[in-house]
């Protein structure tokens, strides 16, 4: 399961100060490289210049190397605030003339003369940085010379470098935290326009679903504001067809249950068995009108423009839907005498679609053509698939008057003169189907005899998606 994400400031801080320490730490690591060398250069430096000071009070006098060092000059060699100094001369044979014989050898003796050897080392328990010079005074004859070593302990050096590192790295530490402070205060300013709209939101009523202000939000809060709004505009629209759904129901369901009541009443009054058997068929009849009417609504209820979702659609045959809803309603248009056809293609015709609510569709259209076509009449079915996809029913009854093609699609509206009981419904269903999918309807005459023809027109259905879940 995955995790929750937490706040967004310290999801920032994390990802801000995360790689900042670790360039920090990096660089800590460079600084203390560059601390210790600068330190060594440094010290290394004095530390030669002060065998160099040895090596001029070297003298060769008798044959003789000695070293003129006073008292004074051996006090100063050897003071200093923090470390300890040791220094000592050897002549070319390798006896020792001056200071400290405890030194270490220096590591090699093949160098220039002049040029000092540095090299680290161990003297009386401690760590030493070691400067070695050979030097060749006047009077000893090449390539003889003198050895001239100075040492020192290595406390100035770790202050030196401790003191460097400090002034780098603290500096910078201080810079990264203020930078947290930063963006913490910055990313908090700029989230105030996100939780204003929070707010807003959550004062709001369950019955308020007007848009929020979308230019009180930054503009990378925009598009997520944008979208609450269409998701507040498809939720006004859901319970408005609720609404619309149940006033419908409630209305509509009175009137065949309040005949019901009647017809009910009246048979507990009666006496006659034969006044009984049809006060009973009466309730059978209007029982029927009440299921019809219910399912009615409940077609109605499914097929709003909403109900269909991306992942309801499909690729359906047309063809195989409407042959078998034909084959359907078979006995209902023998009961009337009526020739029920269908004209369809050999191949599939595709859509893209809800194969559920297609069906119901198709079953309105039919239904309403055998409710309003009389005795002996004619109904026919068709499927085209050029030039596009199109399903059409003809019929030879009474027809539509043409100012009144368009208020047929309302709920609950019949033509004036109709003697069918039929519940206002059927047309009102397919129009909301065929907006769900996309379609176009249409109705129209005839040619050459009475009747209405609707045409339902749908849009190209992408190629190459035959076979998907949901084909016949």
């Amino acid at each position: 399961m995955p995790a929750k994400p937490g706040s967004l400031r310290r999801q920032l801080l994390r990802w801000l100060l995360g790689p900042l320490l670790l360039l920090w730490l990096i660089g800590t690591v460079f600084a203390y490289f560059i601390a210790h060398t600068f330190s060594d250069v440094t010290y290394d430096r004095a530390l030669f210049s002060t065998a160099r000071a040895v090596a001029a009070q070297i003298t060769v006098a008798q044959g003789g190397v000695t070293a003129d060092l006073p008292l004074v000059a051996r006090k100063m060699v050897r003071y200093d605030d923090h470390d300890r100094i040791y220094f000592r001369v050897k002549g070319a044979d390798g006896s020792l003339i001056a200071g400290d014989e405890d030194l270490p050898e220096p590591p090699t003796t093949l160098t220039a003369g002049g040029q000092p050897i540095f090299q680290d080392g161990q003297l009386r328990g401690a760590k030493v940085r070691i400067a070695s010079l050979y030097y060749r005074p006047e009077g000893i004859a090449a390539p003889q010379r003198v050895l001239v070593q100075v040492a020192e302990t290595l406390v100035k050096r770790t202050i030196l470098a401790d003191e460097i590192l400090t002034g780098l790295i603290v500096p910078q530490l201080i810079l990264i935290l203020l930078a947290a402070l930063s963006v913490w205060l910055g990313v908090g300013r700029g989230l105030a326009p996100l939780q204003r709209v929070r707010q807003e939101i959550a004062q709001r009523s369950h019955r308020d679903l007007s848009p929020v202000a979308e230019d009180q939000a930054p503009q990378e809060v925009r598009p997520l504001v944008h979208s609450i709004n269409e998701l507040m505009q498809r939720l006004e629209r859901a319970l408005a067809a609720q609404r619309r759904f149940i006033a419908d129901a409630a209305h509509q369901l009175r009137t065949p249950l309040a005949g019901l009541k009647t017809h009910t009443e009246y048979a507990l009054r009666q006496t006659d068995p034969e006044n009984v058997r049809h006060a009973l068929s009466q309730l059978g009849t209007g029982a029927d009108r009440a299921i019809h009417l219910a399912n009615q609504l409940l077609a109605l209820a499914r097929a709003e423009p909403d109900a269909v979702h991306a992942k309801d659609v499909a690729p359906v045959d047309l063809n195989a839907l409407a042959r078998g809803a034909a084959a359907e309603w078979v006995p209902t248009a023998l009961k009337k005498n009526i020739d029920l056809g269908f004209e369809g293609p050999e191949t599939p015709v595709i859509v893209g679609g809800d194969a559920f609510l297609l069906t119901e569709m198709m079953r309105n259209l039919i239904d309403n053509a055998i409710r309003y076509t009389e005795h002996g009449g004619e109904v026919t079915l068709r499927v085209a698939a050029e030039p596009a996809a199109e399903l059409t029913i003809e019929d030879n009854g009474p027809g539509i008057p043409a100012d009144e093609r368009e208020q047929v699609f309302e709920r609950f509206y019949r033509v004036l003169g109709s003697d069918s009981d039929g519940s206002g419904l059927g047309l009102a269903i397919v129009s909301e189907i065929v907006q769900a999918h996309g379609a176009g309807i249409t109705l129209g005459e005839v040619p050459g005899k009475s009747g209405v023809k609707v045409a339902v027109r749908f849009p190209r259905y992408p190629q190459g998606k035959a076979g998907a879940p949901g084909m016949p």
